[in-house]
């Protein structure tokens, strides 16, 4: 890292804890109002920071994601396609292991904008679109 980046860094630390309260607001906002998706879980007693705002598209989440993105203009992103178990790196500790559940929310998991940038018009065009895609059965 060049003293420059650093330097950058440096200042932006100082603004985390405002991004990190900005994130959970947006996403108790999702939690509120998106429908036709599985929100994120968080246990109790736990604090979630909400890097990214993940949900379970229970259809073709593929086809969500696309639809999100051709017919809305909303991004998403698919941050772990594969299975831990299936990962070339990782899967000689595991050889034949049948985990089911993984593999459907590896399957089914798509993680939204929830960055805290996004205005409150942004938020509900978020929820707006994900109803709608949900409700068209994408």
């Amino acid at each position: 890292m060049t003293d420059i980046h650093a330097a950058i860094g440096r200042v932006q630390l100082t603004k985390l804890d405002e991004w990190t309260r900005t994130r959970q607001a947006n996403a108790a906002f999702f939690d509120a109002n998106l429908q036709g998706v599985v929100t994120p879980p968080v246990a109790e007693g736990a604090v979630h920071v909400y890097h990214q705002y993940t949900v379970r598209v229970l259809d073709d989440r593929d086809r969500f994601a696309r639809a999100l993105r051709e017919e809305h203009n909303i991004g998403s992103g698919v941050y772990y396609p594969i299975p831990n178990h299936r990962l070339p790196s990782l899967a000689t500790y595991a050889p034949g292991l049948d985990l089911p559940q993984t593999e459907e929310a590896a399957r089914q998991v798509l993680s939204l904008p929830v960055h805290p940038s996004l205005t409150d018009a942004d938020l509900q065009r978020i929820v707006t679109a994900v109803s709608v895609v949900a409700g068209a059965g994408a």
